[in-house]
């Protein structure tokens, strides 16, 4: 069985999610190829899965541009179809973030969601929502597959101690972290607000990450206003770094507004941190499967109330050294992907 994915190894240091998956697909004996559009039209593929169509194909500045890709994908999709190519969609998100060209975005969405074969989301909530939200998706193939997880994928071997010390980072101080890219969503300026509303004693918050945009940057700083228990570092974090920051944390905390699936859920637990989530989107079926001692989710929006239990839940709460993350091994999760693969193709042959 060949596979050519959009992307499928080139994303691994940006987001090495679909490099682990592919890498797992390949050792099972399969071909996963990089998409580009001359191996697509040349050459024939069992399957074409695409991730984040909509976000990467209309990203370009230039809405002549722009269109002209989403008009060119759509044409070779529905070359290679009919040749007897399935394309599958995974749906990491309900809707696309950060659009250039909304308009033309949404008519893209629209005309490859009439040529999709087989969708995959990340949890049960995930399928519900698209099914709810793409009502001709209702009647395709679609297999829930979790996200897996980043356990030894990025450098782990430095201790609390050196992690605070490389931080400036206090011995004696608990620290709650919030780490990622930084956009509105994600409700960083109502979480500093919080902590300095609830002012915990011998707690530190550090806010790490690349800002999307500057203004959300000086609305952190102002609500902040230069308290010292409130650690602002507006950079990317490389991979080598990462580990510092996760090594400090004794609690990190997601207060998005909206929350579908996350990488940086995952993240976290993968270097055995807790986290405080929303119980929104997967987060429920992710406590499920990693366990009620690793993952804590609040309803509604964060408050001073919710924020304390979650501190002193982190720093009381009986935990093993690990978070249990068999259930998202890639291997397992590859192996699902391959029979969603092999069902979709069978399928096919049924009706022929």
């Amino acid at each position: 069985m060949k596979i050519i994915a959009w992307p499928a190894f080139k994303t691994r240091y940006k987001n090495p999610y679909n490099w682990l998956l592919y890498s797992q697909v390949v050792q099972q004996g399969l071909t996963v190829t990089e998409f580009s559009f001359g191996k697509l039209l040349r050459q024939y593929y069992d399957i074409f899965h695409l991730h984040w169509p909509t976000e990467t194909i209309v990203r370009h500045p230039n809405l002549i541009i722009a269109g002209l890709r989403a008009v060119t994908m759509l044409l070779a999709i529905d070359w290679v179809r009919v040749r007897g190519t399935k394309v599958i969609w995974t749906i990491h998100d309900q809707y696309p973030h950060n659009l250039l060209h909304p308009k033309l975005a949404h008519w893209f969405q629209s005309e490859l969601i009439k040529r999709v074969d087989g969708c995959i989301s990340h949890c049960q909530v995930s399928k519900e929502l698209a099914d709810a939200t793409f009502p001709r998706l209702s009647d395709r193939p679609h297999a829930v597959i979790p996200h897996g997880h980043y356990r030894e994928v990025y450098p782990n071997n430095i201790n609390c101690e050196v992690a605070k010390t490389n931080l400036d980072v206090p011995f004696d101080s608990h620290v709650l972290l919030f780490l990622g890219y930084i956009d509105y969503y994600k409700n960083v300026p109502h979480l500093v607000r919080v902590f300095r509303e609830l002012a915990p004693a011998n707690w530190i918050l550090l806010v790490a990450g690349k800002l999307e945009v500057p203004e959300i940057g000086t609305q952190i700083s102002q609500v902040a206003e230069n308290d010292s228990r409130v650690k602002l570092k507006f950079e990317f974090v490389p991979d080598e770094k990462l580990q510092e920051y996760f090594q400090t944390a004794d609690l990190v905390i997601l207060p998005f507004q909206e929350i579908l699936n996350s990488g940086s859920a995952l993240l976290a637990l993968s270097f055995d941190c807790p986290i405080l989530v929303p119980n929104k989107g997967a987060m429920a079926e992710l406590q499920e499967q990693v366990g009620q001692d690793w993952v804590k989710l609040y309803p509604g929006d964060l408050t001073k109330e919710i924020l304390e239990s979650g501190l002193e839940w982190a720093v009381k709460e009986g935990r093993s050294p690990q978070a249990n993350l068999e259930q998202l091994g890639w291997q397992n999760l590859s192996q699902q992907t391959i029979e969603f693969y092999q069902k979709l193709s069978k399928d096919d042959r049924k009706r022929e």
